[in-house]
C-alpha cells in the first residue's frame, strides 16, 4: 500500500489543545521500528483492509462532526441525535473491523475498533481490540490513551493512571487528553459515584492536579511533536 504522509508538527500546547478539542485521528502509516512482525498480506487482503477502512473512517469521521454538532440538544432532538450517533459509530465498527481481519497489521484498524466498541458501551471488547493495535506496535500512544479511557469507564483507576504516566513519557499531548478525561471521570463520579467511595473519587483528584502541576512545569523541557499521516 502506499502511504503518503502529510506531517503537520506543533509545540506541546498547541498540540494539546488542538487534540482537547475533538478526538485524535488515527490513520495509518509508515513502517514502525519497534513493531511486532506480522504474517504478510496477500495483496486482495492487503486492498480490502483499505477499502474497509477509508469507508470506515469517512463515517467515523461524519458520526463525530454529528455528534459534535448535536451537542445543547435537549428532548426529542436529543434522542434522535444519540440514536443516529450509535448507528453511526456501529457502521464504522463493523468497517473497521473488516478491515483489521482483512490485515491484521493495521494498527489504526484495531485501535478505531477499540474506540468504537468504548463509544458503544461494549468495554471488554474495545480493550481486546487496543491490545491488538499495542501489540503490533507497544508505544502507539493514540491506543495507549484510548484504552486509558475505557479503564476510567471501568473504574479501573490505577490503570488508568499507569498509562497517564506511560503517556507522560512518551507523549506529552496525549497525557493531556487521559489527564482532561480524568478530570471529567471525577466530576461525573462525584455526581454519580457508581459504588465508589468518595475518598478514592477525592484521591484521584488530588492525583490530578498533583500532575498537572508537574506536566506545566517541566512543559518547556519536553516539547512535543505531533505527527499526522493521511492513508492515500
Amino acid at each position: 500500500m502506499n502511504r503518503l504522509p502529510s506531517i503537520i508538527c506543533t509545540t506541546a500546547v498547541t498540540a494539546a489543545l488542538l487534540l482537547s478539542a475533538a478526538p485524535a485521528r488515527a490513520v495509518p502509516d509508515g513502517p514502525i521500528a519497534d513493531a511486532k512482525p506480522v504474517t504478510a498480506v496477500a495483496p486482495e487482503g492487503a486492498m480490502a483492509a483499505r477499502l474497509a477502512y477509508n469507508v470506515g473512517y469517512e463515517v467515523f469521521e461524519k458520526t463525530q462532526l454529528e455528534e459534535a454538532a448535536s451537542v445543547g440538544l435537549t428532548g426529542a432532538k436529543a434522542k434522535a441525535a444519540q440514536a443516529k450517533m450509535l448507528a453511526g459509530y456501529r457502521e464504522a465498527r463493523e468497517r473497521f473491523d473488516a478491515a483489521a481481519k482483512a490485515d491484521p497489521s493495521v494498527k489504526e484498524a484495531w485501535n478505531l475498533v477499540g474506540y468504537t466498541n468504548r463509544r458503544l458501551g461494549d468495554y471488554e471488547a474495545s480493550l481486546a481490540a487496543y491490545e491488538k493495535a499495542l501489540a503490533i506496535n507497544p508505544t502507539y500512544s493514540e491506543a495507549i490513551e484510548y484504552r486509558g479511557e475505557a479503564y476510567l469507564a471501568l473504574n479501573r483507576v490505577d490503570d488508568a493512571k499507569t498509562a497517564y504516566m506511560t503517556l507522560f513519557a512518551g507523549s506529552r499531548a496525549h497525557a493531556a487528553i487521559l489527564l482532561s478525561a480524568m478530570r471529567t471521570w471525577v466530576i461525573e463520579r462525584r455526581a454519580r459515584p457508581a459504588g465508589l467511595a468518595k475518598a478514592d473519587v477525592d484521591a484521584l483528584a488530588q492525583w490530578i492536579e498533583e500532575r498537572a502541576s508537574v506536566a506545566q512545569q517541566t512543559a518547556s523541557l519536553s516539547p512535543d511533536v505531533v505527527v499526522v499521516r493521511r492513508w492515500d
